[in-house]
C-alpha cells in the first residue's frame, strides 16, 4: 500500500519503533537511500536495531531482496535451465561443519543444477567461501566463467561479495555492529542467478514464516525453508525438524522426525567441525565417499529436500536413499576437481 504523507526517515523509524511493517514505498525509499549511500551511519544503526526489534515481515524481506538482486551483478547471459540455492542464514552458534556446501556438491552429482551463493565466516564458523577456498577453489573469477562452469559441470559457486558491490559501503558497519541484522536474513535470498527453487536453514523458528513468505513473494516454484533440531540452520538428526513447504504458491508447515524417513535420532554433537583444515577434511572426505555414518546421513538428508525442492524426487525417504548411495563414490569430489581446476584456469 502506498504512503499518502512524504516518506523520511523519521517517519520510517518511528514506523518501525512502533511495531509497524513498512509499506513497500517506504522500503523501496529506505533500501535505494542505502545503495545510494545517502543514509548516516548512525541513521543506519538505528535502521537495523528497529528492524531487529520488530522482527522483519515476509513483505518487507521480499520487496529489500528484489532491490538487491537487481542491483546485483546479474549476467546478461543466465542459463535456460532451472537453479537451485542452499544458501541459509547461518547463525545457529552449533559450529557445525560445512553441511549446506556438501550437500550442493551431492546435489549437483545427482543431476541438480547448483548455483551456490555464498561468503566468508562472519562469526567464528567457517564459512562456505572459506572451506572451498582452502580446497583450492579460486573465489574471485569472472561471471563469464561462473556462468560457463554451471553449464558445463552442473554447479558453480558465487563469492557474495563479488555480486553485490552495492553493499561494500555497509560493511564496515555492520562488522561494528557485532550483532546479526537484517542483512544477514538477505544474503540467501539474493542469489544474483535468480534460482528458481532453494533450501534455506534459518537458525530460530520465527524466521520460518518470513523467509518463506519472502520466496513465495520472489516467484521461486518450489523452496523449502528448514529450523533444524536442537536450533540448527539445517535439517538436523537430533529430533523434530521444522519445515515450511513452498509449492505451487502455497506454503504448507510440516515437522519431520529422521525416523519418519529412517534415520537414526542422534546428537548434533556429533556434527562438529572445528577450524579450517578440520571442516575441509570433513568436507573433502564426505565428497570422495569417506565420511563417518552421521555426517553422510545429515547431508543425505538435507539433499533429499534439495531433491525434493528441485522436482527431481518428491518422496524424501527415496531422496536420502538416492544420495547416500552417491555419499558412497567419489562421484561428488571428481565433480569438484573438475570445478576448481576449470575455474583456477
Amino acid at each position: 500500500m502506498s504512503s499518502s504523507f512524504p516518506i523520511t526517515f523519521p517517519l520510517i523509524l518511528e514506523s518501525l519503533l512502533s511495531s509497524n511493517d513498512l509499506t513497500s514505498d517506504q522500503v523501496n525509499f529506505l533500501m535505494n537511500s542505502w545503495l545510494e549511500n545517502k543514509i548516516e551511519p548512525v541513521q543506519t544503526g538505528a535502521f537495523l536495531a528497529a528492524f531487529r526489534a520488530k522482527g522483519i515481515s515476509g513483505d518487507e524481506l521480499s520487496v529489500m531482496a528484489k532491490i538487491l538482486q537487481d542491483a546485483s551483478k546479474t549476467p546478461l547471459n543466465l542459463p535456460s535451465f532451472d537453479l537451485v540455492d542452499t544458501c541459509g542464514t547461518g547463525g545457529d552458534g552449533a559450529n557445525t561443519f560445512n553441511i549446506s556446501t556438501a550437500v550442493a556438491f551431492v546435489s549437483a552429482a545427482l543431476g541438480v543444477k547448483i548455483a551456490k551463493h555464498g561468503n566468508r565466516s562472519a562469526s567464528g564458523k567457517v564459512g562456505s567461501a572459506d572451506v572451498l577456498e582452502n580446497l583450492g577453489l579460486p573465489l574471485k573469477v569472472s561471471s563469464e566463467n561462473v556462468i560457463e562452469a554451471l553449464k558445463t559441470f552442473g554447479i558453480t559457486f558465487l563469492f557474495a561479495p563479488s555480486w553485490h558491490p552495492s553493499l561494500v559501503n555497509l560493511a564496515p558497519l555492520r562488522k561494528s555492529l557485532g550483532v546479526r541484522t537484517i542483512f544477514n536474513l538477505l544474503g540467501p535470498l539474493v542469489n544474483p542467478l535468480r534460482p528458481k527453487s532453494q533450501v534455506l536453514g534459518v537458525a530460530k523458528s520465527n524466521l520460518l514464516e518470513p523467509m518463506s513468505i519472502a520466496l513465495k513473494g520472489m516467484g521461486l516454484k518450489r523452496a523449502v525453508v528448514v529450523h533444524g533440531a536442537g536450533g540448527l540452520d539445517e535439517a538436523s538428526l537430533a529430533g523434530e525438524n521444522e519445515f515450511r513447504f513452498l509449492d505451487n504458491n502455497s506454503i504448507r508447515s510440516e515437522i519431520i522426525h529422521p525416523s519418519d524417513i529412517g534415520l537414526d535420532e542422534i546428537s548434533n554433537e556429533s556434527l562438529k567441525g572445528d577450524d579450517l583444515q578440520t571442516n575441509s577434511n570433513i568436507l573433502m572426505s564426505l565428497l570422495k565417499g569417506e565420511g563417518n555414518k552421521y555426517h553422510k546421513e545429515v547431508v543425505a538428508l538435507n539433499t533429499a529436500l534439495v531433491l525434493w525442492a528441485s522436482g527431481f524426487e518428491d518422496n524424501l525417504s527415496f531422496g536420502v536413499k538416492s544420495s547416500l548411495d552417491c555419499l558412497n563414490t567419489d562421484k561428488s569430489w571428481l565433480l569438484f576437481e573438475e570445478l576448481r581446476d576449470f575455474l583456477a584456469n
